[in-house]
Formats: C-alpha cells, sequence, structure tokens
C-alpha cells in the first residue's frame, strides 16, 4: 500500500571534531575552566562564525567597599547631672544649643553654665596657687570668653599654695608669716604654676611631708600659733595656676552671669564637656530635685552612626573615606571620626553579637542637601580597599585553569595567563606579560 505523503527526510548533523586536544569550558561562578593544551587552537571555520562576547582591558581606579546603614543625626548623647543640692528651676528646650559660658540649666535660681574641657570640676577652687588640671580648665575657658588676667607661671616652676584668710587667721601675724615663708622661697603667688592632682601623672614631683616640716619649723619658734604654710608645688604640664588674677577675672565673670561673685568655683557650679551641645532631651521638670539626671545633650553637628559587629571592625579605621547616601538618594562625603570602645551585645538577652558604633563625621556638615535632609536612615558605603590606575577586566573574563591559575581567551582561542589583584563590584585587577589597556578578550554575556 502506498503511502499518501512521503516519509520525512532524516535532517543532516554536522560533527565538528577537534584532533588533538578535547576541550570543555565550564561556566563557574563567573570564571570559565579550560582544560586541554594551551598551544593549539582550532582553526574550524566553523568556530569563527560562533558569536563570542569580549570585553576591552580597562585602565581604572578600583575600589572595594562596605554598605550599612546608620542613623544620621547628631551623634552619641550623653546624661548631665547636676553636683549642687537644690531644686531645678530652669531648663532649656530640646533642640537648644549651649556654647561656652551659655547656662544650660539653674539650680535654685542660680545659673550652671557649660565650660569646654576634660577634666570635671572635682574640687571648690579658692586658695591662691592652687594648681591642676581643673585649674587650666577655668583658666582656659576665662581667657577664651574674653577675660584678662595676665601671665600663668611656667611649666617647670615652683608655686606656694596660699590658702584663703580665714577670720580666726586675720591679722598682721599670719599675714606676716606668710610673707616671710614667700620670701624665704623667693617666690609670689603669681608665680605659682599649676601642679594637677590627676592620678596620671607621678606623684614623684610632688614634695614629701619632710618638706612640709622643714617649712613649718622655719617659720619661726616665736609663732606658736600659726599654722603650717604649704609645701611649694612644681607646675607640670596640663596644668593651670589660681592666681590673685584669675580669681579677679572669675568674679567679673560670675557677675556678669548673675551668679554671686565669690570667686569660687566648685563641683557643680558649672558643668564641664567637650564643646558646644544640643539639648536631645528633658529628664527632669523644673521643682525636681537637682540631684539626679536632669537632661540629655549630644554634639551640635550633624553626624552619622553606624553599629557594627565588633569581629567586622578590620577595614574600618579612624580616618578612612565613607560615602553617605541620604534620604533623598543625594550622597555626600565624610570621614570615620572615633569607633565605640566598649563592645555591647547588640541584645544580650537573646545573645546577639557584640556591636560597636562607628561615628561618621560629614566633610561638609553645612551642605544644603545635609540641612535639609531629616534625621533618620542613611547608607553608609566604608571603602574597605582600593587600587588605583590598573588594569580590569568584568570577572566572568577569567579562565579558571584546571592545573591552576586563571588565563584570559582572545577572540581567537588563544589564552593568556594573567595574574589576579582585588575584585570588587564584577571586575577584577589583572597583570601578566601580553596583557595591556585595550586587549579585547572574551567574556560570558
Amino acid at each position: 500500500m502506498r503511502r499518501s505523503e512521503a516519509s520525512p527526510r532524516p535532517r543532516r548533523r554536522l560533527l565538528l571534531t577537534v584532533s588533538g586536544a578535547s576541550v570543555v569550558l565550564a561556566i563557574t561562578a563567573g570564571a570559565v575552566v579550560w582544560t586541554g593544551r594551551h598551544g593549539q587552537e582550532s582553526r574550524a571555520s566553523a568556530d569563527e562564525r560562533v558569536h563570542v562576547t569580549t570585553a576591552v582591558v580597562e585602565r581604572a581606579d578600583l575600589s572595594d567597599t562596605l554598605t550599612l546603614g546608620g542613623t544620621l543625626g547628631h551623634g552619641r548623647s550623653r546624661v548631665v547631672r547636676s553636683g549642687k543640692e537644690g531644686l531645678v528651676t530652669w531648663l532649656p528646650r530640646i533642640g537648644a544649643e549651649v556654647t561656652r559660658g551659655g547656662q544650660l540649666f539653674r539650680v535654685n535660681d542660680n545659673p550652671v553654665p557649660l565650660l569646654y574641657g576634660s577634666t570635671p570640676l572635682y574640687r571648690t577652687l579658692r586658695d591662691e596657687g592652687t594648681v591642676g588640671r581643673d585649674v587650666k580648665v577655668l583658666v582656659d575657658n576665662l581667657r577664651k570668653l574674653g577675660y584678662d588676667f595676665g601671665e600663668q607661671p611656667e611649666v617647670g616652676s615652683w608655686v606656694r599654695p596660699r590658702p584663703a584668710a580665714t577670720p580666726a587667721s586675720d591679722g598682721a601675724g599670719a599675714e606676716g608669716e606668710t610673707a616671710s615663708a614667700d620670701a624665704a622661697s623667693g617666690e609670689s603667688a603669681e608665680d605659682e604654676t599649676a601642679s594637677g592632682k590627676s592620678g596620671q601623672d607621678a606623684p614623684s614631683a610632688r614634695p614629701t611631708a619632710a618638706d612640709s616640716d622643714s617649712d613649718s619649723a622655719s617659720a619661726g619658734a616665736g609663732s606658736p600659733a600659726a599654722s603650717p604654710s604649704p609645701a611649694p608645688v612644681q607646675v607640670r604640664r596640663g596644668e593651670g595656676v589660681l592666681t590673685a588674677g584669675v580669681i579677679a577675672a572669675l568674679k567679673r565673670w560670675q557677675s556678669r552671669t548673675g551668679a554671686a561673685a565669690t570667686g569660687e568655683l566648685g563641683p557643680g557650679d558649672a558643668i564641664v564637656l567637650s564643646g558646644a551641645v544640643r539639648v536631645g532631651g528633658l529628664l527632669a521638670e523644673p521643682g525636681d530635685a537637682s540631684g539626679g539626671d536632669l537632661l540629655s545633650v549630644t554634639s551640635t553637628v550633624r553626624q552619622v552612626t553606624v553599629p557594627l559587629e565588633a569581629d567586622a571592625t578590620g577595614s574600618v579605621r579612624r580616618g578612612n573615606k565613607v560615602t553617605v547616601t541620604l534620604p533623598d538618594n543625594s550622597t555626600v562625603r565624610g570621614h570615620v571620626t572615633a569607633l565605640g570602645s566598649d563592645a555591647q551585645s547588640a541584645d544580650q538577652n537573646a545573645g546577639g553579637e557584640p556591636q560597636l558604633t562607628v561615628t561618621v563625621g560629614l566633610d561638609d556638615p553645612d551642605d544644603e542637601s545635609v540641612r535639609d535632609a531629616d534625621s533618620g536612615s542613611v547608607r553608609v558605603g566604608f571603602t574597605s580597599a582600593a587600587k588605583k590606575d590598573v588594569l580590569v577586566v568584568p570577572v566572568g573574563a577569567l579562565l579558571a585553569l584546571s592545573e591552576g591559575g586563571y588565563a584570559l581567551q582572545r577572540p581567537g582561542g588563544r589564552l593568556l595567563p594573567v595574574e589576579t589583584g582585588l575584585f570588587a563590584k564584577g571586575r577584577v585587577e589583572v597583570s601578566g606579560p601580553e596583557i595591556s589597556e585595550g586587549l579585547r578578550v572574551v567574556t560570558t554575556s
């Protein structure tokens, strides 16, 4: 029986045979694995008709970045407490900025001003000739506020403290004794230099008890009622001296601020912080006892804080350049200003990983985009590695050789061995004796 339709003819297949080498191309993780002999190339006309994707070796800067979420605000906050007993009678508004000499709050209706420095007031500064780092804080601030009080004694000089007169010691006898002691040492209170009581300095520079006994004996046996004269103190670096001029300037400043012009400054009479502050929150109200937390403050400059796992800080260093992407997707440049010193668990109850707080300062905090940006979430790109002016290709252009190492393939099939460097953003640094800018190589599509 004849078929009504002819049977379909078998299709011809083209079998391509490469003699002398077997080639296996496997694309794994963006790289091609080549097995076979490198020196042989297929010259078959069929290969010439196969379309391949190529890329050009370029010279460029390459950098690897770590992008993390952060918060745009005014940096880490700290709590301010009062050192004076009484009632809070005034507090600033949230968002207010307080600078040197301005009042932070009032206790018993007395202003408590802000001073800049690193050493808090831990004792009452009263006696002429008192030396220390806390005195240096007072001296520096009075000078910055425009008060003139003469020269300070030089580092290394010796001064003798002169306790403030009390009713029991007032009179010509005590006065004469003090003058006698000063004359014996060849110094006046104005020549005094700061002798800090900071535990960071070795106490060996301070006089011993024997010195005090000797000074007491030299005061004269004819004055049995006189108290021993204080031993002289040597001024050390970073200390200030409470001279008569400084006391007079302190009185003028106190009068100007509305405080009692006593010429004395003690704990709680002023708050010492590192610089100007912005009030971030109120923790008390007028009428509350002043002994607790009163308010929280931050820096006045906008900053970015980034939580970072403690074991991932190896690539983040103080001074590192960063790029900050603001909520409106605009970008500004910044740099790492500080890393939190204490690694604390992100969630200790849940067994979270320890974290550090990275503080990023903005290179131009007054930039319009920064001023207009709302506080909130931002993205921060940390540059963990960078190479300048290197040859780069797409990662897909790398051929991973079965015997180890990498190569680039020319469109004709020839392999060029390469050394790899930095991998970043889908590109890789390459070098080799036959690798040059503008060279065209095969890559994955």
